[in-house]
């Protein structure tokens, strides 16, 4: 990593030091550590999704639920290293780890209330990211391995898919794509969503979906599932935004369906698949009793 290249790019003093970020899932991100600061660097697919990240989080700033990106000295919000891009955000001090977290669902429902309201009137023809996860896509580079399984578990995920198949959600809003429990950080005072870089036109409900499921696990009750449920719901509705219980139980299926073919896509099926399988439809019978 060539420090002084990036130090002569921005104002930010001299570099100290630097280290590798565990947070979020779809980027290198880097710990800048410096005379004024610190300071997260993070790589990028493309040019697009770099200019996508900084509107959006143009957009996002009178909210204060994201970082903010810095421009260069030249007033671009990114840089090229050889064939690489990164970008340049403000690092979230203090912020609270999540094995310590107390999760406050009515105010997380009004953070992605106040972040769907906030990036609605952005051009997505023009800064919309490609769906990496597409459930097409998914479906056609594992079905054969899934079809072909003698685990009945495997297969099984053959009707989930025909069945998310059907769901003909609108995408009229603009989603964050990729809002797991990962991709929040919380301090004692806020909360904020960050890296963006999935950013699409989608159905509001699919963000909604990846939050409440990546703050659940295998050992969650339907009690506590409905009521984290309600406490989520009042939150958005309380900032003027619609929850359809329906369609979120929809988004829910194609969000853990999703995941789990990205999972065998990824790794292949190994020994540990056909557990996380039955954790995870298990945990889609629970939100079903919810729903219904």
């Amino acid at each position: 990593m060539d420090l002084k290249t990036i130090a002569s790019h921005y104002t930010l003093g001299e570099i100290l030091n630097c280290t590798s970020m565990q947070q979020g899932t779809s980027s290198a991100a880097m710990l800048l550590e410096t005379t004024l600061g610190r300071f997260v660097l993070r790589q990028l697919r493309d040019e697009g999704q770099a200019l996508a990240e900084y509107e959006v989080y143009e957009a996002l700033a009178p909210a204060n639920i994201s970082p903010s990106i810095l421009c260069t000295k030249e007033g671009l919000p990114y840089i090229t290293l050889g064939h690489m891009i990164y970008n340049v955000q403000t690092y979230i001090e203090k912020v609270v780890p999540q094995h310590s977290l107390s999760l406050n669902y009515v105010e997380l429902g009004k953070v992605i209330a106040r972040f769907h309201q906030r990036i609605l009137q952005l051009d997505m023809t023009r800064l919309g990211q490609k769906d990496r996860f597409a459930l097409p896509s998914l479906w056609e580079a594992v079905s054969g391995d899934i079809l072909n399984s003698s685990s009945e578990v495997i297969r099984r995920l053959a009707s989930h898919v025909e069945e998310c198949c059907k769901y003909q959600s609108k995408h009229t809003a603009v989603i964050h794509g990729d809002l797991g429990l990962w991709n929040v950080l919380f301090t004692e005072s806020h909360m904020y969503i960050i890296d963006v870089g999935e950013v699409r036109c989608g159905n509001h409900h699919f963000d909604l979906a990846a939050i409440l499921s990546s703050t659940c696990s295998s050992s969650t009750t339907v009690c506590e599932l409905e009521e984290r449920m309600i406490q989520l719901e009042r939150g958005y509705r309380s900032e003027g935004r619609d929850v359809n219980r329906e369609i979120l139980y929809e988004q829910i299926h194609l969000w853990v369906i999703r995941g789990l073919l990205a999972i065998i896509r990824e790794k292949g099926i190994i020994a540990p698949t056909i557990p996380y399988i039955e954790r995870n439809l298990a945990f889609l019978g629970k939100c079903q009793t919810v729903m219904s």
